[in-house]
C-alpha cells in the first residue's frame, strides 16, 4: 500500500496533537520523540534464506519497498572470528515478538503491548543499512506508514510456568513457538555491526523510525533455549527450522524518532 506524503502529514499531525507545542507542532517540523521498554524475554527467531527464499523473498521486496535489497549479516558477538577470516556472511529474516510500554500506547491499553515483527536487513539506494519491518501484528490498534493504521490481530506472548508460548496471526503471517526459557544451552552478546541495523527501522515505503538505544542493547545478555517447537509462515513461504532462536535477558531502554524522515522523503 503506497499513501500519500500529504496524508502521512495530517496523520503524523494529528498524532502530535495535545503534546508540548514547544516540542512538537507542524510549524517546526521536529520528529515524534518517545521512549519505550522492551520488556525481558525479547525473543528474536532468526531463519538463514536458502536460494530458493532468497530469490521469492528478493523478488517481494522489489514488489513491496522502495527499492530495498536484502543484506547478509553476522547476528551474534561470537561471529567476530567470523569477520575476521572473512568467511560468508548469511541472509536472514527474523521474527521478533515482545510486550512493551510506552507513553503513546497508554491511551489505548493499560497492559503491555505484544507485538510480532517480521523483520530482515537491507540497503537503500543512498546506501542506509537499517532493519526493515516486512509486516507486523499487534494485539492493539497500530500506526504506521504503510498502512496508518492496522486493525489488532490475534497476538500473544506469555509465560506458562517454565514455558514461553508465542502466536501471531494475519493474512499473510502464521506463526507458533513454544520453548523452555528456563533451559540454557549457552549465552551470547549481539554483534557489533549487527546493532547498527537497529539505529533505523524502516517501513515499505522508505519512511524509518529513528532508534536510540543504550547499553541495555549493547550488554544485554542473550540466552539461546534448548528446546522449541514451532512453525512459520510468511507471503506463502514455509520457514522450517530456525537457525537460532534467543532471547534477552533483560529489560531494553528504547528511545524512538517516529517517522524520522517523513518531511524529507
Amino acid at each position: 500500500m503506497i499513501v500519500n506524503k500529504n496524508i502521512l502529514n495530517f496523520f503524523y499531525n494529528i498524532l502530535l496533537t495535545g503534546l508540548p507545542s514547544i516540542s512538537y507542532n507542524a510549524i517546526n517540523k521536529n520528529t515524534l520523540v518517545a521512549p519505550f521498554l522492551v520488556n525481558s524475554g525479547s525473543t528474536y527467531i532468526n531463519y538463514k534464506l536458502d536460494n530458493n527464499q532468497y530469490n521469492k523473498l528478493s523478488k517481494h521486496l522489489l514488489k513491496t519497498t522502495n527499492n530495498f535489497k536484502l543484506r547478509p549479516i553476522y547476528i551474534f558477538k561470537s561471529n567476530k572470528k567470523n569477520e575476521i577470516d572473512n568467511l560468508k556472511k548469511e541472509y536472514y529474516i527474523s521474527i521478533n515478538i515482545y510486550n512493551c510500554t510506552s507513553p503513546i500506547f497508554s491511551f489505548l491499553s493499560k497492559e503491555p503491548v505484544t507485538r510480532c515483527e517480521i523483520n530482515t536487513y537491507i540497503i537503500n539506494e543512498k546506501n542506509e543499512i537499517g532493519t526493515l519491518i516486512m509486516d507486523y501484528t499487534s494485539n492493539i490498534l497500530s500506526m504506521d506508514p504503510d498502512n496508518i493504521f492496522k486493525k489488532p490481530n490475534p497476538t500473544q506472548f506469555k509465560k506458562d510456568n517454565n514455558i514461553l508460548k508465542c502466536h501471531a496471526y494475519s493474512d499473510t503471517i502464521n506463526f507458533e513457538l513454544e520453548y523452555d526459557y528456563q533451559n540454557i544451552i549457552c549465552k551470547e552478546k549481539i554483534n557489533n555491526k549487527m546493532v547498527q541495523y537497529s539505529d533505523k527501522i524502516f517501513y515499505n515505503n522508505g519512511i524509518y523510525d529513528k532508534l536510540y538505544y543504550d547499553s541495555s542493547l549493547i550488554d544485554n545478555e542473550l540466552l539461546i533455549p534448548y528446546f522449541y517447537s514451532g512453525h512459520f509462515n510468511f507471503i506463502d513461504i514455509e520457514f522450517k527450522e530456525p537457525d537460532s532462536i534467543f532471547f534477552f535477558k533483560d529489560n531494553l531502554n528504547f528511545v524512538g524518532g517516529m517517522w524520522h524522515n517523513l518531511n524529507n522523503f
